[in-house]
């Protein structure tokens, strides 16, 4: 079969075409530095690049879910330090004896109880910290009428998603806290009306109940700081398997620069030898072309 100048231009058109479409290609994969643009590029490994890419998500997810919590129990914390401290200073009242500093003492103990009941009600970005579920409602209110603090959250936790699986669950319930061991407000309200009575005994009697509540306090400040070193390590856990992901990742979609600019050149020079080539097979006779 002849071939005439006109199946030749069409062939040579077909093959300038392909190479012009993998130069585009090459030229794209560089400048994006991505090995796989569309699905079409590597369906498989787009898939691949898909799954890698919601496990990155899941784990920032969950280090941001710890980095809340953590941040959480600092705050919680250092409020219970704070109430742990007052209470010692509570104690070391109660231990003095001089029964012409009880009135003095009697008011010391009224602005320490006032202190915790304002520590009892801390926010946290807004949201109660001791009210359990309900982080709207202030935990602890006062009846000024009978000096009686009462609790009006639930016995809801803080929970925070930390991992494929696992959760950290915060102690929130106020009761638990202030009222677990023995109700510190109670104790408090006892030691100063034995203080403002000159009952050396009612004030004695309050000591082995104050040490209780410190003893309480100090369990879930312990339990608090086993879930802090449980999230640090979950946490560096989680930054680790991510870079290791990521590095799957990039082995699927990167593109090797290297290797991307060598196919560069070659289809470059492919693409001109072929422009010359046609040059010189292809007459430019109009004639000739419509033989």
């Amino acid at each position: 079969m002849r071939v005439s100048n006109a199946m030749m231009a069409e062939n040579i058109q077909n093959y300038l075409y392909k190479q012009t479409k993998a130069l585009l290609k090459t030229q794209e994969s560089i400048a994006s530095g991505k090995r796989i643009n569309r699905l079409s590029d590597d369906p498989i490994g787009m898939g691949q690049a898909l799954g890698y890419r919601r496990t990155i998500s899941k784990l920032e997810q969950f280090n941001e879910n710890i980095t809340s919590a953590r941040q959480h129990l600092d705050t919680v914390e250092n409020i219970l330090a704070a109430v742990t401290e007052l209470l010692e200073d509570t104690k070391d009242i109660a231990a003095d004896q001089d029964p012409s500093m009880r009135s003095m003492m009697a008011d010391q103990v009224v602005t320490i109880r006032d202190q915790i009941f304002q520590l009892a009600n801390s926010r946290n970005n807004g949201n109660y910290l001791f009210s359990g579920d309900l982080t709207d409602t202030q935990p602890f209110e006062l009846d000024t009428a009978t000096g009686v603090y009462s609790y009006q959250g639930d016995g809801g936790t803080k929970d925070h998603i930390i991992g494929e699986g696992l959760q950290v669950s915060i102690i929130a319930d106020g009761s638990q806290i202030f009222q677990g061991e023995g109700d510190v407000f109670d104790v408090l309200n006892d030691l100063e009306a034995a203080l403002r009575a000159d009952d050396g005994d009612g004030v004695t009697d309050q000591l082995p109940l104050l040490s209780e509540i410190v003893e309480g306090l100090n369990g879930i400040r312990a339990i608090n700081a086993g879930q802090s070193k449980r999230l640090e390590a979950t946490q560096n856990y989680n930054k680790a398997f991510n870079v290791n992901v990521s590095d799957l990742l990039s082995q699927v979609e990167d593109t090797d620069i290297v290797e991307a600019a060598i196919n560069l050149q070659l289809q470059e020079t492919a693409y001109e030898t072929t422009l010359a080539t046609a040059a010189k097979i292809i007459q430019p006779n109009l004639m000739n072309f419509l033989s």
